[in-house]
């Protein structure tokens, strides 16, 4: 009897234990098409999306810059995925940035107006805070959520270096629940920092017990300063303090970077000045740039940047498409960085002020040896590539071409 029920009690255990190890993660990369960056074996977005929808039996959340299709190109199985989970009755929300939407002649997101179990809402965030709604996160079924640096395009999953991550866990796709319902709100053109009021707070990191990773730690940070309560951690100081905090290697992959404020006269910075003095503690910075980001009003500072002593910097040029020129494609668009070998930052904020000022952007801040190994074997296969060279500060680097 003793016997029976020492096996029951181990059973009861170990039904517990895989209950609570029934989290999940997974890092997810956009590669460009013919480039040697498709040798990466990290999941890709496409796949990731397409699988999340599919799966989805109640809901579906998303919150993205914009939708940007094109026939016979990838994001016709996502829409198609929408259409096909809104008709088996998923109840589907999606919010967009109102003034990208209205200044442009992109209408993909049009395709899903009076659809059934579909409810579209566009977000002044210009009135509100100044800025772009710029954050890019999916949540289906108030458990699985994917948060990264792209965008809802068809460049973006085919053309577009980008970093992403899925996470099933309901606490934290909780914490973006209440963001994307705030925004719902704010799509009304009114604000009012009381609609916080029911926010559950980010402020408690959350340990993930996951197969792949181990045990994983893991919290959100979220932008504007203007829209962010007592209990939201700011990405603006959590990006200083983590960069205060390293010891041996910062390793950065940003779209885009400046200290220069843009449309003012007046400079941000604080992110320049906590990398200077990272650096002048012996901490090893390397920083991959593309091409896209030597533009006139940033290029100082990046050369500037790049001479400082334990400060490395690249330049990454995506080669163009075999079937000649795309609008607005072949380009890093990546927005992460790795501290020392554990601490892993993924996000939709490129590093100028107004992302963190003026824009609804959101982070990950994940504490795990093993995702940040992953994320520097990115980093490392980029930096010694040959698709990225060193800055040259006597060199006048014409824009490159966009559109």
């Amino acid at each position: 009897m003793l016997k029976k029920i020492t096996l029951t009690l181990s059973l009861i255990l170990l039904i517990n234990l895989q209950v609570f190890s029934q989290d999940e993660i997974e890092l997810v990369e956009s590669v460009p098409a013919e480039t040697l960056l498709e040798q990466s074996s990290l999941s890709r977005t496409h796949d990731v999306w397409l699988k999340m929808i599919n799966e989805a039996n109640e809901s579906i959340r998303i919150e993205t810059f914009y939708f940007a299709g094109k026939n016979g190109e990838p994001l016709d199985d996502i829409m198609q995925a929408l259409k096909d989970a809104a008709k088996r009755g998923v109840m589907i929300g999606i919010i967009v940035d109102s003034s990208f939407y209205s200044s442009n002649e992109e209408t993909t997101i049009d395709e899903l107006e009076d659809i059934d179990n579909i409810s579209l809402a566009k977000i002044p965030m210009g009135r509100i805070a100044g800025g772009v709604m710029h954050a890019k996160f999916l949540i289906v079924d108030n458990e699985n959520l994917f948060i990264g640096s792209q965008n809802m395009d068809w460049r973006a999953i085919k053309h577009i270096h980008e970093i992403g991550v899925r996470i099933k866990n309901k606490e934290l796709a909780q914490s973006f629940l209440d963001v994307f319902n705030t925004d719902l709100e704010y799509c009304s053109g009114v604000f009012n920092k009381e609609i916080y009021s029911g926010y559950s707070g980010s402020n408690n990191h959350l340990i993930l017990n996951t197969d792949n990773y181990g045990k994983v730690t893991v919290y959100p940070a979220f932008s504007p300063v203007k829209l962010n309560n007592q209990s939201m951690d700011s990405e603006e100081t959590e990006l200083l303090k983590i960069i205060e905090n390293s010891k041996d290697s910062l390793l950065i992959q940003i779209y885009s970077y400046s200290s220069k404020a843009k449309n003012e006269n007046n400079y941000y910075d604080k992110i320049d000045n906590a990398l200077r003095s990272a650096a002048a503690k012996g901490v090893k910075i390397k920083m991959i740039i593309p091409d896209w980001a030597i533009k006139e009003s940033s290029v100082k500072f990046i050369k500037d940047l790049s001479i400082v002593e334990n400060i490395n910097l690249k330049i990454i040029t995506i080669p163009q498409f075999s079937e000649g020129f795309i609008l607005y494609a072949r380009v890093d668009h990546s927005k992460y960085f790795t501290s020392d070998n554990n601490i892993s930052w993924i996000s939709t904020s490129n590093w100028e002020r107004s992302y963190f000022y003026n824009c609804r952007n959101a982070t990950l801040i994940i504490d795990n040896e093993n995702i940040t190994s992953d994320l520097s074997k990115v980093f490392n296969n980029i930096w010694n590539g040959p698709y990225a060279e060193e800055i040259d500060v006597n060199k006048d680097y014409p824009p490159a071409k966009r559109n």
